[in-house]
């Protein structure tokens, strides 16, 4: 008799444990009475013979709902579409093109192309190859996702990082051979301040907007942080070095030889990144829980109404014993509430219903390996192209639109290579992926922080170029305070629309 009364009182404290029907009381015995207090939201399971019952049907449910997912999860496997192989050329060619949306300017790849040999003005030739370049960098990411699918989490991170800046790396190096030195600094600076301000912004704002405050792995946050400012830094030393002693512009020999210490201590800090990120620390950079994506989304006014469902739950209901009293059947035993908390299942199958649809958006593999490798070949071929006759036009767009080349870099050159990135991390971002977000827009200026502009430093000094990574003042000073912004709003883990 005293462990029914405890298990009773148990429930009024909260706890959730069902009785054994062996200690229920027969319906001849004698118990104290017991008065009830129920909560505002009474529930419709009961005390006493229907506890198991209850229980029986609960495990009953439980199984059919596994074999249901099972049954799910074979179906989904069924359904799963097979990778196109090179003898299915029409099908990698239909799934490449429905990729993307953007892919309607591919269109203009064979006016591009055709627009120099047939003498197309300046102006038409760099208009007609920037809008074309568009959407074979949107098909240059979509052959290295599905070849990084067949090479696994490793050589597949390492394939993104190299072919990630693809289309900033083709310009750089048409335009450094053609000497265009302004072209090719102006356009490096122009990409990390689109991918730090623009496209960091337009996920925050936006994917604030739809979600109240957005989560993200703070651990990787502060990696990607201290990588900027170490190249920012770096930076800063050609450009000090250079001011000493300077009563003009002109570029002191030593600074050249400073820079190219400087990229080859920035190219080993990158292998050292990449080795860190993709073998070493790989679980830092994991994404946050999908429960805690959810709760720090969720509004004000759902937070507070989800607290007050879960405290009026949490009530339960409350006994208390009468030992004078005598009960002659299980009726007033049946009355005592079991509180059960709706809230708890309402938001596991929220999670559940999330968690699946996130399942739904995993990429697939659509190609095979070789396929894959063919692809991304021809479009690294067709954006080589494109971009030779993109960068022959500019001499001509600036003079005839009186523009300088520094706007041209810096402003009109990093929309080319990402477009289809400021694209996907808008789009991830409102989804509440943050992370891959957050890795789309500050990876990417990383990559061009330590990979590309060294590399393009290193690749002058081979073939007699004078490229440095000497930037004027002014410049040097807004890549400085981009990445001190920056390094403030990533550095908590949190964000919302107003940073």
């Amino acid at each position: 008799m005293p462990n029914i009364f405890n298990r009773i009182r148990g429930r009024s404290e909260g706890q959730m444990s069902l009785p054994s029907t062996t200690n229920l009381p027969s319906s001849n015995a004698a118990i104290p009475r017991t008065s009830t207090s129920t909560s505002r939201r009474p529930s419709n399971k009961y005390w006493g013979p229907r506890a198991a019952t209850y229980a029986s049907h609960a495990a009953r449910q439980s199984l059919e709902h596994r074999a249901s997912d099972q049954e799910a999860n074979i179906d989904h496997a069924e359904h799963k579409i097979k990778p196109a192989g090179l003898k299915q050329p029409w099908l990698v060619i239909r799934r490449s093109i429905l990729s993307s949306w953007l892919n309607i300017l591919l269109l203009l790849v064979p006016v591009g192309i055709a627009s120099h040999p047939a003498k197309f003005p300046d102006v038409a030739i760099f208009l007609i190859n920037f809008f074309a370049i568009v959407p074979l960098a949107k098909i240059l990411g979509y052959a290295t996702e599905q070849l990084a699918l067949h090479l696994g989490d490793a050589l597949g991170g390492l394939l993104n990082a190299t072919f990630g800046n693809a289309v900033e790396l083709l310009v750089g190096i048409l335009a450094l051979v053609k000497g265009e030195i302004e072209i090719v600094q102006t356009s490096l600076v122009g990409s990390v301040l689109s991918n730090l301000l623009l496209v960091g912004g337009c996920c925050f704002f936006f994917g604030g907007l739809k979600n109240n405050e957005q989560v993200f792995s703070s651990h990787a946050a502060q990696s990607y942080g201290s990588l900027l400012a170490m190249a920012i830094l770096a930076t800063l030393l050609p450009a000090a070095y250079n001011s000493l002693n300077a009563k003009d512009a002109v570029l002191k020999s030593g600074t050249l030889t400073l820079s190219h210490v400087t990229a080859i201590f920035l190219l080993v800090i990158y292998i050292a990144y990449l080795f860190f990120q993709l073998k070493t620390h790989s679980n830092l950079f994991s994404a946050v829980s999908l429960e805690e994506r959810m709760e720090a989304a969720q509004k004000p006014a759902k937070k507070q109404e989800a607290a007050e469902n879960t405290g009026a739950a949490g009530e339960g209901t409350t006994t208390v014993a009468t030992p004078d009293a005598s009960v002659n059947s299980t009726d007033e035993i049946n009355a005592v509430a079991l509180p059960i908390d709706e809230e708890t299942e309402t938001k596991e199958a929220e999670v559940a219903a999330v968690e699946a649809k996130e399942e739904d958006d995993e990429e697939e593999v659509e190609l095979s390996i070789w396929a894959a490798l063919i692809l991304l070949a021809i479009v690294t071929g067709l954006t080589g192209v494109c971009a030779e006759f993109l960068v022959s036009s500019i001499d001509g767009l600036t003079e005839k639109w009186n523009l300088s080349p520094s706007f041209v870099g810096m402003i009109l050159l990093p929309i080319v290579g990402n477009a289809a990135e400021h694209v996907t991390a808008v789009t991830v971002a409102i989804r509440n992926k943050m992370d891959l977000a957050l890795g789309v827009a500050v990876g990417s200026s990383i990559q061009i922080a330590l990979f590309v502009l060294p590399f393009l430093c290193i690749l002058g000094w081979i073939i007699g170029q004078p490229m440095t990574i000497y930037f004027s003042p002014f410049t040097t000073v807004v890549l400085f305070v981009t990445v001190l912004l920056v390094n403030y709003i990533i550095g908590d883990g949190r964000t919302n629309w107003l940073e």
